[in-house]
């Protein structure tokens, strides 16, 4: 269960907090490392020798695209309710998302010097969408959406199918929805190889994105320079700064919504002004989790890293949170338009108590795929951006170079680069 206990930045709790890592255990990456190697050299014959092993599907038998048949399938089983709740989220989503696309420009300068900055999307990319167990809907959307607003051409999906060969027809909903059909059945690191190297069957892609377990996420990181990818995702983490006012039912029930996930390494913690208040937020804790059958669900998370901390002053809340960085912060304070622009370090900012967590996980626009594990600290949340490139035009003419060659020369020179020094020279 969650702990109280006075602030410090000497306290063992917060220390605790900052010491949490997105690390892999040796033994994955020893295992990863053979599976790349394996499909890098044998192709289609070591994915699907993986497929059966660890999947335990044989992909001759199920195919290794999702049909049109399925899709059809799909768009017949979901009910009306679930459409219309993908379509209104995926409005939202949309709509944010087309404000970040990036404007180039072009500048003319003196002696007729123009230089422009130019933005184009990748070629293709993979989406890893984890569906075997729980289907991560939203998480689809997270990723296809920036990709389809940055313009990517070819985008394919992964997926874990079942043991008899399917797709949740949740998923397979959504992918139709949004037109993206190369839709792969296959998964973890044989999967992540088989795109990042390219098979015989499976097309060669220029970034891979989406979450998975140990296995997905380290080969992610070995495969990185083969292919850009968006981040190693960490456990899920929510940092609440409250005030006396603050409902502590609403602040339970986000503590909850992070810690649910279960593995035991999702941070959930509350800076609150009193001990009278973490002790009103643990007690809805533990009646929420009660009356609604989640003990089980979020007792190994709360333990390891659930707290209330209380804080003498607001901005010590503040400090300590851009201190640990996290994924989601929620402000429910009186002032919280005072607080908001004190925030520094935190993937996403949730202002006001209807503000809640999963707001932003699933429907108000902004991407849920966020840095974690203290990573706020120099890296942003999936964007539009992250589909695609930018790179320059120069235009210089002979008049600009003959003005500044002698600089140009310089300082070249002084790097002892004698040929880009004469590249000039010649030019004279």
């Amino acid at each position: 269960m969650v702990t109280i206990s006075k602030f410090s930045y000497e306290n063992p709790r917060f220390i605790n907090l900052l010491r949490r890592s997105s690390s892999i255990p040796e033994e994955v990456e020893i295992t990863v490392k053979e599976v790349l190697k394996n499909v890098k050299n044998n192709g289609d014959e070591a994915l699907y020798a993986y497929m059966k092993k660890f999947d335990h599907v044989d992909m001759n038998e199920i195919g290794l695209f999702v049909s049109e048949e399925e899709f059809a399938n799909a768009r017949d089983k979901v009910s009306d309710k679930f459409k219309e709740a993908v379509r209104a989220a995926c409005d939202n989503i949309f709509k944010y998302h087309k404000r970040q696309l990036p404007k180039g420009y072009c500048e003319t300068y003196e002696d007729g010097v123009i230089l422009e900055r130019k933005y184009t999307p990748l070629n293709s990319v993979a989406v890893t969408v984890p569906g075997d167990k729980a289907p991560l809907i939203s998480s689809m959307c997270m990723n296809l959406i920036p990709a389809i607003v940055a313009g990517v051409p070819n985008i394919y999906i992964l997926t874990k199918p079942r043991l008899d060969g399917t797709i949740d027809e949740h998923l397979l909903y959504v992918a139709d929805y949004l037109n993206v059909k190369n839709y792969y059945k296959i998964s973890g690191s044989q999967g992540i190889a088989a795109v990042a190297y390219g098979t015989n069957t499976i097309k060669k892609v220029d970034a891979i994105t989406g979450p998975g377990n140990n296995y997905t996420q380290m080969a992610k990181k070995m495969l990185f320079g083969e292919v850009k990818i968006d981040s190693i995702a960490g456990p899920s983490e929510i940092a609440i700064i409250a005030d006396e006012k603050a409902n502590p039912t609403f602040i339970a029930a986000d503590m909850m919504s992070q810690a649910e996930h279960g593995t035991g390494f999702e941070a959930s913690t509350t800076f609150c002004l009193s001990n009278e208040k973490a002790l009103r937020i643990k007690e809805e804790i533990i009646r929420l989790a009660e009356e609604n059958n989640l003990v089980t669900a979020t007792q190994k998370s709360f333990t390891n890293y659930g707290d209330i901390f209380v804080v003498d002053r607001i901005q010590d809340a503040v400090d300590a949170v851009n201190k640990i960085a996290p994924e989601h912060v929620e402000l429910l304070l009186e002032n919280n338009d005072e607080v908001v622009s004190l925030i520094t370090n935190a993937g996403a900012v949730f202002v006001g108590e209807y503000s809640t967590e999963p707001v932003g996980d699933y429907f108000c626009g902004t991407n849920h795929i966020l840095p974690t594990c203290g990573t706020a600290r120099f890296s942003s949340g999936m964007s539009v951006q992250e589909f695609m490139r930018g790179y320059s035009v120069i235009r210089y003419t002979e008049k600009a170079l003959k003005s500044n060659t002698n600089l140009i020369i310089e300082l070249a020179e002084s790097e002892s680069l004698m040929a880009h020094a004469l590249a000039v020279k010649v030019r004279k």
